[in-house]
């Protein structure tokens, strides 16, 4: 079952049992479980229809399950972080023999930050005899169309191609994003339509998009702006070692394009090949473009070179980032 899934069910009526909420995108994750609420629990009836237990003993959800709901349905029970879920301990026999009688007037949801530990006695129990839901980060299109349905909720008009900027330049965390999105409507005002030149005027950059960013720069001969880019991740906290990989992998990524050019790939195939969302496969194509494929395999080496310098001892950690780009400057000279 998926987020929407469960979702719908609350909403007509039909979910009930133990179910567990897990996964790594946390605002969708805690999203659902509003939604869920919101379905099943009455207006000024919360407080007589809902538990909401911290990493309780058995006693207590079991408790919690088998009170009847007042004036409602269901009864919901929401379990955070319980240590038979976690790996920071183990759920007794006696709660995971329970997940089998959980009452149809209760929902028992047990909601985990991150995934939960699949190897427990609880979470086999719970697959066996309820329901395991996780949320995990959307793929380009359910993000994009996230995205879309966000701005549509706050009456804004948004392209297929402005969403997938925003994710390019925000990242795929709809947490993020939602605050992003929140930014951009306050400050285009009355005007509905949001466009690309909105998002790269108010969005904040995560430091892959700077790094696409600076290596545009690189490709360019623009020496100052590559740099001012470098101080602008170092002065937010980014280590030289953290962005000299995420470099290493921005070249990689054009020396794969690079071979399969070389091998007569249709730009499709490329873009999809690449694993990266299309807005940012096409920059790689672009960037790879300014670059011989000897060039480009050459930058891979010394960003190589450079990462087992450091880690070795070899050179310190200052300046070894510095060096490396340029020595990819020098490429191009």
């Amino acid at each position: 079952m998926d987020r929407n899934e469960l979702i719908q069910k609350a909403q007509n009526g039909s979910l009930s049992g133990a179910i567990l909420l897990e996964g790594t995108e946390e605002n969708l994750k805690s999203t659902a479980l509003e939604a869920v609420r919101q379905a099943l629990l009455p207006p000024g009836m919360e407080q007589l229809n809902e538990t909401v237990l911290d990493a309780p003993a058995s006693d207590a959800v079991i408790a919690a399950a088998e009170t009847l709901p007042f004036l409602a349905d269901r009864r919901l029970v929401i379990v955070r972080d319980h240590p038979g879920l976690t790996g920071r301990g183990e759920g007794d026999d006696r709660l995971t023999q329970y997940i089998t009688d959980v009452p149809d007037s209760c929902v028992l949801i047990f909601f985990v930050r991150g995934k939960a530990d699949a190897r427990k006695k609880l979470y086999t129990a719970i697959k066996k005899h309820g329901q395991i839901v996780t949320v995990n980060t959307l793929d380009d299109a359910a993000l994009n169309q996230w995205i879309i349905s966000a701005f549509a909720a706050q009456g804004k008009k948004c392209s297929p191609q402005t969403a997938s900027l925003l994710a390019f330049t925000v990242g795929s965390t709809t947490a993020l994003l939602s605050q992003e999105i929140d930014k951009i409507c306050a400050l285009t005002g009355e005007r509905t339509a949001v466009s690309d030149d909105d998002v790269r005027a108010i969005a904040t950059r995560s430091i892959e998009c700077t790094v696409f960013e600076m290596v545009d720069a690189v490709v360019a001969g623009k020496e100052g702006r590559a740099f001012q880019l470098l101080k602008d991740m170092l002065t937010r906290g980014e280590s030289r070692l953290g962005i000299l990989a995420m470099l290493l992998r921005q070249f990689r990524l054009m020396q794969h394009t690079k071979i399969m050019q070389f091998e007569k790939r249709s730009p499709q195939e490329i873009r999809s090949a690449l694993g990266v969302p299309p807005f940012a496969a096409d920059r790689i194509i672009r960037q790879a473009s300014g670059y011989t494929g000897g060039q480009v395999k050459r930058a891979v080496d010394i960003c190589l070179q450079e990462e087992a310098n450091v880690k070795s001892g070899k050179h310190h950690d200052e300046g070894s980032l510095e060096a490396a780009m340029l020595e990819i400057f020098a490429l191009r000279r």
